[in-house]
């Protein structure tokens, strides 16, 4: 046995969320450590992405605390949770079209340095930033496209620029809401081998929000079911599988 202690970096303590009379969180409490892959799943509906806003900043919880790496950021605006290190890809690709690949990973190295990009002199003339980026866009494998418009990339290779877009922001933590979303097999596989190999390279820990449970089974080390705003299951993906009532609610009994 070896004594070395495992961080959670990610913690929440009986998150409540509620619209007027709708309660789509009731009470959710997880912890999840440092390097960890994290799937969060459970049926359209079941608090998920409402789940992902209250970590993001973008909705206050009604009751209930959340915190990162031992630190209250409960209700912090969206800009300051991105400055503590946690970063967050969304279900709908959020890149800037009209810009290239390269200048789209430039845009958050820039934020995050309280830059603005000028387009009136050459992205390259700032060597360091460029670098970084070119080393960035090398690690989702778009090396090729590095001049190419964002708009002209296949609907998988836009996930692997939003994906990249995130790690730009040298994150700590980054919540990848289904990645894989609209995606052919082949491109499923292309963006499941990229999770994995950033968050081995960087030691990322991921919270993954994903459909396919052939994904979710494959690379999770822990999965948490969310069922109607409340967590009704959590452990490996083999306890998972197994669990009655989770079988019940969600994967049913063929899967």
């Amino acid at each position: 046995m070896g004594n070395k202690t495992v961080n959670i970096l990610l913690k929440t303590e009986g998150i409540t969320k509620k619209f007027s009379k709708f309660i789509a969180l009731a009470g959710v409490s997880i912890g999840v450590k440092e390097g960890e892959i994290r799937s969060i799943i459970g049926p359209n509906g079941a608090g998920k992405t409402t789940f992902l806003n209250v970590l993001t900043g973008k909705f206050r919880p009604t009751e209930g605390t959340v915190y990162f790496e031992g630190r209250d950021i409960t209700g912090k605006p969206p800009y300051e949770i991105v400055r503590y290190g946690i970063a967050r890809t969304l279900q709908i690709v959020n890149i800037f079209p009209e810009l290239t690949v390269l200048e789209n990973i430039m845009m958050p190295i820039l934020t995050k340095r309280r830059k603005n990009m000028d387009f009136f002199s050459p992205p390259s003339d700032d060597r360091d930033i460029t670098e970084k980026s070119l080393k960035i866009i090398s690690e989702i494998g778009l090396e090729k496209d590095a001049m190419t418009l964002a708009r002209s990339l296949s609907h998988g290779d836009k996930r692997k620029l939003d994906i990249g877009i995130g790690l730009a922001q040298d994150p700590r933590l980054i919540l990848l809401d289904e990645p894989c979303a609209g995606l052919g097999l082949r491109e499923k596989k292309s963006i499941t081998r990229l999770i994995l190999e950033v968050a081995e390279r960087k030691n990322l820990t991921i919270i993954l929000v994903e459909h396919d449970m052939n994904i979710v089974f494959s690379i999770s080390h822990n999965i948490t079911v969310f069922h109607q705003g409340v967590v009704i299951a959590e452990g490996s993906p083999e306890e998972v599988r197994k669990d009655k009532l989770v079988i019940k609610a969600y994967l049913g009994e063929d899967f």
